[in-house]
């Protein structure tokens, strides 16, 4: 295949499937208040829905980056869509939070093996010189999907419910679904080589009891999860230190670009996707404003990461792109900073300053940083490259929704939310904010690191 027309057709469905799963995540966000009234979910439980997503999107990043590796990048690719696709119709049959919570696991399920293996393809098809303009512009089609989707998810919510949202997921789902069938080109390097099943189930049990047992820190039983998770991921460690084929080359972390990079990946993650998720109960508890209004509102983030990621793509092509991601984690710590302090007489004015300020960050950092992280490796190590750095950042959004859950169950208890508990649902946003700045504000210093 011609490489001009390669590229080309990589760009295309990346610039898709970067479009959907953002759109599918954020516009659900919009929608949670619906949930809740309809299956009478508690505060904790609508957590969880954004949790679980990412929590098996954790556990099965690096598997399936390795399976594609193995037995082919583009096709363990396209099954994920297609998995994708099918849940994301089935959901909107859901009669209960429960079977709502399992359909969103098959989504993750197809969500991981698609998202493990697209910064790979773009990395083989692409020169150095060349990647940060790509992924500034699948980047683009990510922020494109956080600001399209609050603001029709808040509209359909609003006008006609929720389950149309996922009958939308669905067409756009089968559109990627047909674009990936024209795309011909497959690598497999890895070819002949076999999954390290006993180092995947450690790393996903490991990783289990870490999160779950932090996200549940009031329960007696959490630290013993915790240890159990330390435990195994111990175990894993020694398992790959000693397998033929591990499903971790540890080399690779003796590169601090790739060490640092993935651990602000970790950190800004953290921030990103909790802020948009204490702003969506924020706004609308709080606020009182429609999902539409607060959609519209939340989307000033997305708008800034359209905008300032394409020029981020293009300037690490031209500079260090580890100088760009440190820029965006900066504004980052500032733009959230900024949020700790809106009440409800400055929330009009200070709130959209630090939506653009913090929109501004991530979009600054997000293509910057994955060219760090994916050209501080051999392209032999590209796919599972692809997988660390995508469950880095899952790793990194459950671990600040884990603080905004510890924080919310602690102060909220397993309660639904309602007007005689605002006061405590306020002043539980307003902590997770503050831990969140503090948690970015470091995130400057481990990318300073990287060098």
């Amino acid at each position: 295949m011609d490489k001009k027309y390669l590229k080309r057709d990589i760009l295309i469905v990346g610039i898709l499937v970067s479009f959907l799963t953002p759109f599918v995540r954020s516009s659900i966000n919009l929608a949670l208040p619906a949930l809740a009234v309809e299956f009478d979910l508690s505060g904790v439980f609508l957590t969880w829905i954004s949790t679980v997503y990412l929590l098996v999107n954790a556990i099965l990043y690096i598997p399936f980056g390795r399976i594609g590796d193995i037995y082919g990048r583009k096709r363990i690719f396209q099954y994920g869509l297609i998995i994708f696709t099918i849940s994301s119709f089935i959901s909107a049959f859901s009669i209960s939070g429960e079977m709502f919570l399992f359909f969103r696991i098959l989504q993750a399920i197809g969500n991981a093996m698609i998202f493990a293996n697209l910064n790979a393809m773009i990395s083989s098809a692409f020169p150095e010189n060349e990647r940060g303009r790509a992924f500034g512009i699948t980047s683009m089609s990510v922020f494109v999907g956080l600001i399209i989707g609050p603001i029709l998810g808040g509209a359909i919510t609003e006008i006609v419910g929720w389950r149309t949202l996922f009958y939308l997921d669905t067409i756009i789902g089968i559109i990627a679904a047909y674009a990936i069938t024209r795309f011909k080109h497959d690598w497999i390097d890895a070819e002949g080589e076999k999954l390290d099943i006993l180092g995947s189930f450690l790393l996903g049990i490991s990783l289990i009891a870490i999160i779950y047992g932090f996200s549940n820190l009031t329960h007696k039983y959490s630290l013993f999860l915790l240890i159990g998770g330390i435990i195994a991921l111990s175990l894993f460690y020694l398992v790959q230190k000693r397998v033929s084929f591990p499903l971790i080359n540890l080399d690779l972390f003796k590169s601090r670009s790739f060490t640092f990079g993935n651990i602000t990946a970790f950190i800004n993650y953290g921030a990103f996707v909790s802020v948009g998720f204490i702003l969506s109960l924020y706004l609308q508890y709080l606020k009182g404003y429609s999902p539409l209004t607060a959609g519209l509102i939340v989307s000033i983030q997305s708008i800034m990461m359209v905008i300032v990621s394409p020029f981020a793509g293009r300037l690490s092509d031209k500079i260090d792109p580890g100088n760009v991601s440190t820029a965006g984690m900066v504004l980052t710590t500032i733009g959230v900073a900024l949020m700790t302090l809106i009440n409800f007489e400055n929330a009009p004015y200070l709130g959209i300053i630090s939506l653009i300020i913090f929109g501004a960050g991530i979009g600054l950092f997000y293509s910057s940083n994955t060219k760090v992280v994916m050209s501080s490796v051999d392209k032999n190590y590209f796919g599972i490259a692809s997988a660390t750095l995508s469950n880095i950042r899952s790793m990194g959004q459950i671990f600040g929704m884990g603080i905004v859950l510890l924080i919310m169950s602690t102060i909220l208890g397993n309660a639904q939310i309602m007007p005689s508990n605002y006061s405590q649902l306020i002043i539980s946003l307003r902590l997770s904010l503050v831990a969140l700045a503090v948690l970015s504000a470091i995130g400057i210093f481990t990318s300073i690191l990287k060098d």
